[in-house]
């Protein structure tokens, strides 16, 4: 059921929190995925604040320019 012959084989980590807390000793692509994940949430928020606040507006728009693009695409198969 278990493969005890494989060893040897790089096993790609997923919870590297034990590597995380030594900063000095990351490399830079570990680096670099740390800063993604804590920034994440607050990218998230702004997206969902913007959203939140101008949904009215930003749907009106798309309305408006699909209302313009029928009326044009009518006039030019007439």
């Amino acid at each position: 059921m278990f493969r005890k012959n494989d060893k040897d084989r790089n096993l790609k980590k997923i919870f590297q929190w034990e590597d995380y807390l030594n900063w000095r000793k990351m490399s830079a692509q570990q680096k670099i995925n740390l800063k993604r994940a804590l920034l994440f949430p607050f990218f998230a928020l702004i997206v969902y604040n913007f959203l939140s606040d101008f949904t009215y507006a930003i749907l009106l728009l798309i309305f408006i320019y699909l209302l313009i693009r029928y009326r044009n695409r009518r006039r030019i198969s007439k």
